[in-house]
C-alpha cells in the first residue's frame, strides 16, 4: 500500500531513547501498539506505485508522533504505530511529496481502524474507519529540478498565510476575490505556500471550498491548526483536530526546502467542552509529546540549518490587554511553555518563528536572554493576517465588494513573499486585494489633521490643507514594521533624521473607528501598533507647500521610500 512522502535519513530503526510524557499519547498506548512497515521509495514516473527499478531512499524520517526512525540502505522502515495515530515522513530537501487534487502534501498515512470514536456529537465529519493495518505502507517521493535546485543552490520563495479565517460562504468569495485571484498561476516564483492556523473560522466544512481556491496557486500549501479549526464539542484536546486531520493529516511535522528544516507545530492546546484555560477555552502549549517527538526530530538535523516554527499562535509577542499591559506567556495570546520549547531548540544558533492569531498588530519580538535564551537572538514574528481585522469589518471596496478588513494596529490584511538564501530568511509583506504591489509599504498622515480640514459638523473640507496645530506630527505607519527598524525623515529637502517609533493607536484607524462606529462597516476598535514613527513638526513652519519623504531600512535589510505633502494656509 503506497501512502504519502518524505525527507533525508540514515538508518533502519534508530529509535533511540524514549520519553513519555502524559499528552496526547503515552507508553501504555505504544506498548501494544502494531508494527508499520514499509519503504520509502523514488517514484520516477509519478504513477504511485513502486515499479522495478525505483529505487528505496536511505535516511529518511519517519515517525509515529512520539519517535522518529530513519529507513536503511534500502529504503525500508520499521515502527511501532497505536490505533488512533498518524504516521508520517519528513520530505526531505531534495525531493517533493505527492500532492492530491488541491495541491495538499500527501506524507501520512492515518490509522483509525474505528474511526473517531463517539465521544462527541461530532458537527462536521470526523476520520472515517480505517480498517486493519496493512502489511505495508510504502511512501513516494519525487523527482523535482526546483526542488533538487533549492537544495543545491539554498536559494527559493515560499508564501505565507496567516489566518485566512473565513467563516461564512461570503467570507470565502472575499478570500478568492482579495487574495487568491492575484496568486493565481504563482507569480511570486514560490515553492509552496504555508498557512499558520484559522485556515477556517470555526465552519470546518469549509475546508474544501478553501482547499480548492488555495489550489489555484499551483503550488503546495502546508497548514498547521489554529483555535478556529478545532472541533468544539471534543471533550479534551486528543480529537480536537479531528475534521482538520481528515482534511490536512498530523497537527504537528516537520519537512525541509534548501538548507531550511520547518517545524510545524500544533500549540493550541483546548480545553475541552465546558473546560476552561483562564477566561477561554484553549490556550498557547506544546504538549509533552510534541516537546519529545520534535527533539527526536531534532535529532537528524544538521546543527548548522535554519529551524522554521510555524505555529497559530505566537510562541512570544509584545500584544497588549485592555490595561495596556503585555500578555504573559500563560495567556491565550502566547506560549505558556516557552522555556520547555526553548530547552529543545538549544543545540541550533539560527532560528525564525511565524504565527497568526494576533488579529490587533503585527509583531517581531527578538527571543534572546530575557527569555532565557542565551544563543544567537532570533525572531519570533507574528505575521498581519490574510483575512486583517475581520472579513465583516470596514467599507466595501467600489470595485470588488470586498471589506477593506485593516487591522487594528493599521497594517492592511495580506500575505508574505519568504525570501530564503541559505539559512537567511526576508519575509516581505503585502497588502492584499494591490494585484501585487509590493511598492506599497507605509501609510503617512498628519495627526492632529490641519485645522480647517473639517467644518463645525466634522464634515472634511479639505485633505491635508490648513492651518498648523501647536504638536501636530508627521506619523509613519511601516508595515508589518518594528522597533529594530529604521525610519528617517526629510522635511523640504532637507537632512534625513530618524523618526521616534512609538507604541500608539494609528491615527489613521482612530479616525476609521470613528468614521463607522454604529454602521454595518464598524472597525474593532484601534489597538496599540508596534510599527508607528513620529516626527513633530516645527510649530513656525512657514505658509505653503510643504513635502516630506519618508525612507524605511527593516531589520532585514529591506528599503523603502515614500514622499508626502501638505499645505499650510495662514492665519
Amino acid at each position: 500500500m503506497t501512502a504519502c512522502l518524505l525527507a533525508s535519513a540514515q538508518v533502519y530503526a534508530d529509535e533511540g531513547h524514549r520519553h513519555y510524557f502524559p499528552g496526547h499519547h503515552g507508553a501504555d498506548d505504544f506498548a501494544g501498539a502494531d508494527i508499520a512497515r514499509g519503504v520509502v521509495y523514488l517514484d520516477k514516473n509519478g504513477n504511485g506505485v513502486r515499479d522495478r527499478h525505483e529505487p528505496g531512499i536511505k535516511g529518511v524520517s519517519v515517525s509515529n508522533g512520539l519517535d522518529v526512525v530513519r529507513t536503511n540502505r534500502r529504503g525500508e522502515y520499521s515502527i511501532s504505530l497505536p490505533e488512533e495515530n498518524i504516521l508520517f515522513i519528513r520530505k526531505p530537501a531534495q525531493f517533493d511529496v505527492p500532492l492530491d487534487e488541491n495541491n495538499l502534501p500527501q506524507f501520512y498515512y492515518i490509522h483509525y481502524p474505528e474511526g473517531t470514536p463517539a465521544v462527541a456529537e461530532w458537527k462536521y465529519e470526523v476520520i472515517d474507519p480505517t480498517g486493519p493495518l496493512p502489511e505495508r505502507i510504502d511512501f513516494a517521493l519525487l523527482p523535482s529540478k526546483a526542488t533538487h535546485h533549492a537544495a543545491a543552490s539554498g536559494k527559493f520563495r515560499a508564501m505565507g498565510f496567516a489566518d485566512p479565517q473565513a467563516k461564512t460562504q461570503e467570507e470565502q468569495d472575499e478570500v478568492r476575490e482579495d487574495v487568491v485571484n492575484e496568486l493565481v498561476g504563482n507569480p511570486h516564483d514560490a515553492l509552496f505556500g504555508i498557512t499558520a492556523g484559522d485556515v477556517v473560522y470555526d465552519t470546518l466544512s469549509l475546508y474544501d471550498r478553501h482547499n480548492k481556491m488555495f489550489s489555484q496557486i499551483g503550488i503546495p500549501i502546508w497548514n498547521v491548526p489554529g483555535n478556529h479549526d478545532i472541533n468544539f464539542p471534543s471533550p479534551n484536546d486528543k480529537y480536537a483536530t479531528q475534521t482538520y486531520s481528515k482534511h490536512f493529516g498530523p497537527a504537528y511535522y516537520s519537512y525541509d526546502y534548501g538548507d531550511v528544516h520547518f517545524v510545524a507545530l500544533d500549540n493550541m492546546e483546548y480545553a475541552g467542552a465546558g473546560n476552561r484555560f483562564d477566561l477561554s477555552g484553549y490556550r498557547g502549549y506544546v504538549t509533552e509529546d510534541q516537546l519529545t517527538w520534535l527533539a527526536n526530530d531534532l535529532k537528524y538535523v544538521d546543527k548548522d540549518k535554519l529551524i522554521v516554527i510555524v505555529t497559530h499562535i505566537p510562541l512570544v509577542t509584545n500584544a497588549l490587554d485592555g490595561r495596556g499591559e503585555r500578555y504573559n506567556l500563560g495567556s491565550n495570546i502566547n506560549t505558556a511553555n516557552l522555556p520547555e520549547l526553548l530547552q529543545v531548540l538549544m543545540p541550533f544558533e539560527k532560528i525564525y518563528a511565524i504565527a497568526g492569531h494576533d488579529t490587533s498588530n503585527s509583531w517581531k519580538v527578538e527571543v534572546n536572554h530575557t527569555h532565557g535564551w542565551y544563543g544567537s537572538p532570533w525572531i519570533s514574528h507574528t505575521l498581519a493576517e490574510v483575512r486583517g481585522n475581520g472579513w465583516n469589518k470596514g467599507p466595501r471596496n467600489d470595485e470588488t465588494e470586498v471589506r477593506s478588513a485593516t487591522m487594528q494596529d493599521g497594517n492592511p490584511n495580506g500575505y508574505y513573499v519568504m525570501h530564503f538564501d541559505g539559512t537567511k530568511v526576508t519575509p516581505k509583506f503585502i497588502p492584499a486585494g494591490k494585484k501585487g504591489n509590493l511598492d506599497e509599504t507605509m501609510r503617512i498622515v498628519l495627526d492632529p489633521w490641519l485645522e480647517g480640514t473639517t467644518d463645525l459638523d466634522g464634515n472634511i473640507v479639505a485633505i491635508n490643507r490648513g492651518r498648523l496645530v501647536p504638536g501636530t506630527r508627521v506619523v509613519v505607519n511601516l508595515f508589518d514594521g518594528g522597533e529594530r527598524d529604521t525610519v528617517k525623515l526629510s522635511l523640504d529637502n532637507g537632512e534625513y533624521i530618524e523618526m521616534q517609533n512609538v507604541v500608539r493607536n494609528d491615527p489613521f484607524m482612530v479616525r476609521q473607528h470613528a468614521k463607522y462606529q454604529g454602521t454595518p462597516d464598524a472597525f474593532s476598535s484601534p489597538q496599540p501598533s508596534s510599527h508607528i514613527w513620529e516626527y513633530e513638526l516645527p510649530y513656525d513652519l512657514q505658509p505653503g507647500l510643504h513635502k516630506v519623504e519618508v525612507r524605511s531600512k527593516d531589520e532585514f535589510g529591506q528599503q523603502a521610500q515614500q514622499a508626502f505633502t501638505f499645505e499650510i494656509l495662514s492665519e
